[in-house]
């Protein structure tokens, strides 16, 4: 499993999900080596880590891409892989090209639309040049791979725009840890350190371009009665001072379901641009229970598949007045989004679908 862009440990969404994945096979009895950025070389839960140097120099994503294709040339050339499974993302690929050399079949794994990503993320990408660069790219990985995956079927389509091979990838969602994302958690004690005694929404997540930070602040704004709590960080987003308006940092894993113990709703803001999410925030939100209101996109829709309150862009506020208004309203979608998580949402079932696709080709 070639995944140089994950950092173990970590909380970001991208190695939760690696993980996940990892571990949810060797339990299924696959023997899986993992290729990330993770320090030493060790066995861990079952899965064998294997390091990319992580220098963290400017430029590091080329970098750790350079020596990711080192490493993968070496293991793939000691022998005794049956498949490469390869996480893409922008100028990547050591994966799938290393195994098109070596006659070993792959599996590519395409986990948001990296070109809208970049373009949003930087400057430098929307230059000619650069995006003509990252098209190739694009279209490379998806050609040299045996087979693929989306982690849904919108990112599936924006895939096929890089090339048509993409159509006949699979639509595997991401999960969530079913057994500790449930309801009943023990408190974080958010609600007694801020002290606050009314209806709170929750946010947990990367403060990144691709979260609609904008229409938490404006949901804040429109309605003072709500506490709004933004779990996460990083990108340099420097939020202003609103009394009901509360940013708690990054939260060791652990302690995210209590705090979702202790919230009425859960937040899933996004720009009015599609990015093929699979959102595993969603689904852990429903795991402990909670309504679920995000933004009316359709990733959006083909994850939560009518078990969320959906609103369009920069229209959030006036459906999480609707929930609070509605008491009855709230707790009958907590309760359906919660028996959809842990029917169709789980990591066991991602992995169920995982399996099925390397039978395609081992």
């Amino acid at each position: 499993m070639v995944a140089p862009s994950v950092r173990v440990p970590d909380t970001l969404g991208q190695t939760l999900h690696q993980l996940a994945l990892a571990e949810g096979l060797v339990a299924q009895g696959v023997a899986v080596t993992l290729l990330c950025r993770c320090g030493t070389a060790r066995t861990e839960n079952g899965v064998q880590l294997e390091p990319v140097p992580d220098r963290g120099l400017p430029g590091e994503r080329l970098l750790f891409t350079r020596l990711a294709a080192v490493r993968v040339r070496e293991l793939l050339g000691a022998g005794g892989f049956d498949l490469v499974h390869d996480r893409g993302y922008l100028f990547a690929g050591a994966g799938v090209r290393e195994a098109a050399r070596t006659g070993v079949p792959s599996v590519l794994q395409i986990d948001d639309n990296w070109l809208r990503s970049e373009t949003t993320a930087s400057r430098l990408a929307r230059t000619w040049p650069y995006l003509e660069a990252a098209r190739r790219s694009c279209r490379e990985q998806v050609s040299l791979a045996t087979g693929g995956f989306a982690v849904s079927r919108t990112l599936r389509q924006q895939a096929a725009h890089w090339h048509p091979d993409a159509t006949g990838f699979a639509a595997i969602q991401n999960g969530y840890e079913s057994e500790r994302f449930v309801p009943g958690a023990e408190p974080l004690g958010i609600r007694e350190r801020l002290g606050l005694d009314g209806p709170l929404a929750v946010f947990v997540g990367a403060l990144g371009p691709w979260h609609g930070t904008d229409e938490l602040l404006a949901l804040a704004r429109a309605l003072p009665r709500l506490a709004v709590v933004i779990a996460g960080g990083g990108y340099g987003l420097a939020l202003p001072e609103l009394p009901n308006l509360h940013h708690v940092g990054r939260l060791e894993r652990a302690d995210v379901p209590r705090l979702l113990a202790e919230a009425d709703l859960g937040l899933a803001p996004y720009p009015a641009r599609d990015y093929g999410f699979s959102p595993l925030k969603i689904f852990e939100y429903m795991g402990c229970r909670l309504p679920v209101v995000a933004t009316a996109l359709p990733s959006v829709r083909e994850a939560t598949a009518g078990n969320a309150l959906l609103t369009p862009p920069g229209e959030m506020a006036a459906g999480v007045k609707r929930l609070l208004d509605s008491p009855g309203l709230m707790d009958r979608l907590g309760a359906a989004g919660h028996a959809f998580a842990l029917r169709e949402r789980t990591w066991e079932r991602t992995v169920t679908r995982t399996l099925e696709l390397y039978a395609r080709f081992v």
